[in-house]
Parts: C-alpha cells; sequence; structure tokens
C-alpha cells in the first residue's frame, strides 16, 4: 500500500485495500496503515523543501542492509 500511496493519494485502489483485508489486515489496521503512509510524505515534503540531508552520523550508525536499501532520496551530508 506504502509504495502505490506515495505518488499520490489516487494511486491506491479498492482492490489494493482488498488485497490487504484477504492478508489478514483489518479496517483498524488498513486505515493506521494509511494514516502512517501520508504523515511521512508530509514529513519527506517538509524535510526536503529547505534541501534537508541525511545526517552522517546517523547515516554511518545505520545497520548496512538499511543503507544498501536506501537507493533514493538526497545523499547523506559531507560534514
Amino acid at each position: 500500500m506504502g509504495p502505490k500511496a506515495r505518488p499520490g493519494p489516487i494511486g491506491t485502489q479498492a482492490g489494493d485495500v482488498d488485497a490487504l483485508r484477504a492478508a489478514g489486515y483489518d479496517d483498524e489496521q488498513i486505515a493506521a496503515v494509511a494514516v502512517f503512509v501520508a504523515l511521512r510524505i508530509a514529513l519527506s515534503t517538509v524535510n526536503d523543501a529547505p534541501g534537508a540531508r541525511p545526517n552522517r552520523e546517523l547515516a554511518r550508525s545505520a545497520p548496512d542492509a538499511v543503507r544498501s536499501a536506501v537507493t533514493y532520496g538526497r545523499p547523506v551530508a559531507r560534514a
């Protein structure tokens, strides 16, 4: 659901919600995911607007699996 909603709220269709229900999620859980995705998009927009870059110390402390999986966004700050 998150990847489909990321470009805009109209990216998610009724079939996507039905698939979540079929996977065992109830409506409250689906709503919680939708709110989380919306808040994450809002926070990303606020962080991106002034050109904020990921903190170098934070990037160093992230597990290798996380650093290799995140291939989008601004590069880590140099200092």
